[in-house]
């Protein structure tokens, strides 16, 4: 990550000099050909960034995902890099000003063949604004869960909670059966039970060495975006008292000494 911020950091040092130069009328190269004058303008994509994501990235009016989310850019579309902090890319495109994580992006060259790759010889395609009443609604009523601690078989959880548990489910089990979902919740809560580990779902997640996509970063990025519902669901009935692999507090990938379930192993 920091290799792809420092790259993308290079674009946008390139701001202060375009900047400099509007200040001098720019000279069209013309060409002339069977009596026809035509203007040859390359689009520049010194300063340019686009999002290396599989759907979109969300853009958000501050450089930490606890910022409210301003707008969206759509997978290979284009950002002008205006700034850099704490990891995060402040940009600007189409109408939407604000901030996407450094690793989410790809800048210069790469951003130009990304943007090939994904729309060919179109026009540029920037972000879209995200609808700001809607967005304050829906965080509004995600506050209000968390503070109202649902409660469900004796099991108290709230709206951060879920999001977590739901994210280290997708982490770990996206690809499973929802039996295996289940599973991997499941040794969360077995864990939280167990005085061998810490009684809390975010110390159990977060324990050093224990779950490999706190490590890799990809639960932060689940986070970011939210957890696919069947992992929501699942989270749902692990905190409801679902378990399919009784007292297991480990599991790994591929088959061994336990019960297997799907492509994991729970022992």
């Amino acid at each position: 990550m920091k290799n792809r911020v420092k790259k993308l950091l290079a674009c946008a040092g390139t701001v202060g000099v375009m900047t400099a130069a509007m200040a001098v009328p720019a000279m069209a190269e013309s060409t002339e050909e069977s009596g026809n004058i035509g203007t040859v303008q390359a689009y520049d994509w010194s300063d340019k960034a686009a999002a290396d994501v599989i759907t979109y990235a969300n853009i958000r009016s501050g450089a930490d995902i606890s910022y409210s989310r301003v707008g969206m850019l759509p997978a290979g579309a284009v950002a002008t890099i205006v700034g850099e902090e704490n990891g995060w890319i402040q940009i600007v495109s189409g109408e939407v000003e604000g901030y996407i994580r450094g690793d989410l992006l790809v800048s210069g060259a790469e951003a130009q063949e990304l943007f090939h790759t994904v729309y060919g010889d179109g026009e540029i395609v920037e972000a879209t604004p995200v609808d700001e009443a809607a967005e304050a609604a829906a965080q509004q009523a995600a506050e209000a869960e968390a503070a109202a601690q649902v409660q469900s078989a004796g099991v108290s959880y709230s709206g951060s909670d879920l999001d977590l548990m739901a994210a280290i489910i997708e982490c770990e089990a996206g690809g499973e059966s929802y039996e295996g979902k289940i599973g991997v919740g499941a040794v969360i809560m077995n864990r939280m039970r167990s005085s061998q580990f810490p009684n809390t779902l975010s110390e159990v997640i977060y324990q050093s060495g224990q779950f490999s996509p706190v490590a890799s970063g990809k639960l932060a990025s689940v986070l970011s975006r939210g957890a696919n519902q069947d992992c929501y669901d699942a989270a749902r009935d692990v905190f409801a008292g679902a378990n399919t692999i009784g007292d297991c507090l480990f599991f790994h990938a591929g088959s061994g000494n336990g019960l297997t379930i799907g492509n994991q192993t729970f022992y």
